[in-house]
This record gives structure tokens, C-alpha cells and sequence, in this order.
């Protein structure tokens, strides 16, 4: 999927030139926007990290899925700073912290599974959300599909998380954009 995703939006490697027909920010306002993606996406790799190496996850599947779900944020994350380095903006790999306010008392007060897997659900709903807010925005409108591939990835991740927990995986019939984190928001 990385692969995919990096043609997409040309990767760490390969620059890009603005397509003009999309917002009107220009490249500075996307790279804020990828920025804000890199952080969202680190977040996800410290909820996934610190509930496994927690030993909470007692359940194979959701261990397995947990440490699938935790590369892919890994790669996400990967993307975005190559892809605000390539806009010629400051790549930003820390975690958002705005975000891990919110998250980090549960992840002190981790004491079960379903605790854990409630948080990784609340975090790629967080992630699918901030995605989704970002549609039509970009300068570079190629963007919104490769936002969207990457943003498609979290609301699977958030449907097998809710299957996990044995609750509706499908609670609402269209995305919503309810949890987004803005772009630039703590970056």
C-alpha cells in the first residue's frame, strides 16, 4: 500500500509539481496539511507500540492486527514527512501533541484489553475523520485521492477494531469529520 500511495503522491523521493486546479493554498498550505497527517499518524504508531509492549493485547488476532495496523501508521507517517519534505515544508515526526493530551490518560491508565482497543479505535476515528476534513483543500488535487486511499485504510482499521469489540463496525452511514484535527493543529 505504501507503493501505491507514494505514486500517488510522489513519495520521499520524487517532486512534485502543483496542479492548479484544486485549492487555493498552494504548496506551503498542503505541506501543512501533510504535516498534520505525519503527526496524526505517529500518534497511532505510540497508542499501537505502548499497548503492545503493555502485554494487555491477550488475544492473537487482535495482537496481529494491532501490529498490522501499527506498520501501516508507520508507513503513513513515513509518507507524509517525504511528502512535506518534497513540498519544501519542515517535516514534522513528532506525535501531535494536542492529540496525545487526549490520549495519553488512557494510555497511563491501560489495565485490559478492551480498554486498549477502544483507545486504537478512538484514534483511527480521529485519524479517518481528520482525513475526511481534508477533502477538496489541497492545491495539488491528485492529493485528495491519495488522502482518501490513506484515509479509506483508517476507516478499516476502525471497523475491524469495533469487530473486535463486538460493536456495529459500521455506526454511522458516511464518514463524518466530528474528530478531525485541523491542519496545522499542533504542528
Amino acid at each position: 500500500m505504501g507503493a501505491v500511495l507514494a505514486a500517488c503522491i510522489g513519495g520521499s523521493s520524487s517532486k512534485r509539481t502543483r496542479d492548479s486546479s484544486g485549492g487555493a493554498g498552494g504548496p506551503r498550505a498542503d505541506a501543512m496539511i501533510t504535516r498534520t497527517f505525519s503527526s496524526v499518524e505517529a500518534v497511532a504508531v505510540v497508542v499501537y507500540t505502548t499497548s503492545l509492549d503493555s502485554g494487555l493485547f491477550t488475544t492473537p488476532a487482535v495482537t496481529d492486527l494491532a501490529e498490522r495496523f501499527r506498520s501501516h501508521h508507520q508507513e503513513h507517517a513515513a509518507l507524509f514527512v517525504g511528502t512535506t519534505r518534497d513540498l519544501g515544508g519542515a517535516p514534522f515526526t513528532d506525535p501531535n501533541p494536542i492529540v496525545m493530551q487526549q490520549v495519553q490518560p488512557v494510555l497511563d491508565a491501560l489495565d485490559d484489553e478492551a480498554t486498549a482497543i477502544n483507545l486504537a479505535l478512538d484514534v483511527e476515528t480521529i485519524l479517518a475523520d481528520t482525513y475526511q476534513a481534508t477533502m477538496g483543500t489541497f492545491a495539488d488535487k491528485s492529493f485528495n485521492v491519495a488522502a482518501m486511499s490513506v484515509g479509506g485504510a483508517e476507516a478499516r482499521h476502525a471497523a475491524a477494531l469495533a469487530q473486535a469489540l463486538d460493536v456495529p463496525s459500521v455506526p454511522q452511514p458516511f464518514e463524518t469529520t466530528d474528530r478531525a484535527v485541523a491542519a496545522g493543529n499542533g504542528v
